[in-house]
């Protein structure tokens, strides 16, 4: 009988002892421009815009621009549907700019990059010089990627999409090439 008890205490015990630990929310970014969680996919012209380089989370933001710019800047001008922008992550009184060129010809789907060595191939440019530049080639075959316009409202001038991105540095004497890839933008122009 006396174990009989015990084993009902011992039972009772670990019925009403033991909690269920909560769920984990997911992690939610402290603002639009936190610098350890890639922005959410919005279409309301947040200015956000991440993506990951060769692996590494690239979200810009993260500190003040030396002049003023903002950490998501670019236009898109409607006459000639011809789109270019960047996102610039600020680390201390440096930074690193990812930079985008395209013509939206059909407004919603899947383009191309824009090469123009007048107005500068863009690509990757950093101000902190621990890593090359990394520039969009104009190699027949190589794909320099694509980016994705999943929104378009030129009424409110809101534009927002995906994108992944080929780059080339042949100089670059670590690696020659950079893979920008799970990139997203909502930003308005």
């Amino acid at each position: 009988m006396k174990t009989l008890n015990i084993i009902s205490f011992l039972l009772l015990i670990f019925v009403f002892g033991c909690k269920k630990d909560p769920p984990v929310e997911p992690k939610e970014p402290k603002d639009k421009y936190d610098p350890n969680v890639m922005p959410p996919l919005t279409h309301t012209g947040e200015n956000t815009f991440g993506c990951y380089i060769d692996g590494e989370l690239f979200v810009a933001g993260g500190g003040e621009s030396v002049w003023s710019i903002p950490p998501v800047s670019g236009s898109f001008d409607e006459s000639t549907m011809k789109l270019a922008f960047q996102g610039t992550r600020y680390i201390n009184e440096y930074s690193d700019v990812v930079t985008i060129r395209s013509y939206v010809l059909d407004e919603l789907g899947n383009y191309e990059y824009t090469f123009n060595m007048e107005e500068g191939s863009g690509g990757y440019d950093n101000r902190r010089c621990e890593r090359c530049e990394y520039y969009y080639q104009n190699i027949p075959d190589f794909n320099n990627g694509q980016i994705t316009i999943s929104y378009l409202n030129q009424d409110e001038n809101i534009i927002a999409g995906t994108f992944y991105i080929n780059l080339i540095n042949p100089d670059c004497p670590d690696d020659t090439l950079m893979q920008i890839t799970d990139g997203r933008f909502d930003f308005r122009y």
